[in-house]
């Protein structure tokens, strides 16, 4: 008598693989941070072996990890793909409330607060409070989600996406601004961030009326425009931060003229 055939595997369980995993190895291995007491000796490690590369590299790079940047590397794909940057808004209000509930109430020490700031290699501005965790590997993180779930193909756009992620949460190290262990959790809130926002984006479909269209291209057009004259950190990397700025407040003009031909041709 043949075997009976065994059910095919729930397409749902890649997502929730995908969802779960990724979070779940970052904090074993912050937890194994502390249970070995190692959070400080691996910082200096990495960030003494970052300095071998260039301050306006890990400049350039980590400014990636700023919100207002983010959302401008997505805001092309405002006009065709309004639930992307939906995702995206919802993906921000989660991470932005996962760090700054957690920073003011930790209110950890950075580097800088524990060694003499010529005795570690700091690119930018010298940080001393509020470290964990960290908001640039945690933005990082939940954008990088945000993309992989809304893509057709999360499983590849995860392994690009993911070491992108990395080296922008990695950055942290690299300018002195964090310690291991505030990247390891930051990138773990962050990827948890990414996929609650882009599930949400999938139920919530207020993102498809043209008004909401219209309210998202604005925000991110003074958001473009604030983004030019914000002092980042790094002045290193002002010519991304301009080229970003004006990425975002072209990107909303281009949105905001198709939801005008849009309502024009409704009329």
């Amino acid at each position: 008598m043949p075997e009976p055939t065994p059910p095919a595997p729930s397409p749902a369980l890649p997502r929730l693989l995908l969802i779960w995993l990724p979070p779940l190895l970052l904090l074993a291995a912050a937890g194994a941070l502390l249970q070995q007491n190692t959070n400080t000796p691996l910082f200096l490690a990495l960030n003494s072996g970052a300095a071998m590369l260039p301050a306006s590299f890990w400049s350039w790079v980590t400014v990636l990890g700023t919100g207002a940047c983010a959302y401008a590397v997505v805001a092309p794909t405002l006009k065709n793909t309004p639930r992307l940057m939906a995702s995206a808004l919802l993906t921000g209000a989660f991470a932005g409330s996962f760090t700054h509930t957690i920073k003011p109430l930790v209110d950890a020490g950075r580097p800088a607060a524990m060694f003499d700031p010529s005795q570690i290699h700091i690119i930018g501005e010298t940080l001393t409070r509020n470290s964990f965790p960290s908001g640039h590997a945690t933005t990082a993180f939940a954008f990088a989600a945000t993309l992989v779930f809304f893509g057709r193909r999360p499983a590849l756009l995860a392994s690009v996406l993911l070491p992108l992620a990395a080296l922008v949460a990695f950055s942290r190290i690299a300018v002195g601004a964090h310690w291991p262990l505030d990247v390891l959790v930051g990138a773990a809130g962050g990827w948890l961030s990414g996929a609650a926002g882009e599930a949400i984006s999938r139920r919530w479909m207020v993102w498809q009326k043209l008004t909401m269209q219209a309210v998202m291209a604005l925000a991110l057009l003074v958001m473009g425009i604030s983004l030019a004259g914000t002092d980042l950190g790094y002045p290193l990397a002002d010519p991304l931060k301009w080229l970003l700025s004006g990425v975002a407040v072209g990107s909303a003009i281009v949105a905001l003229r198709a939801i005008w031909l849009k309502r024009s041709a409704a009329a």
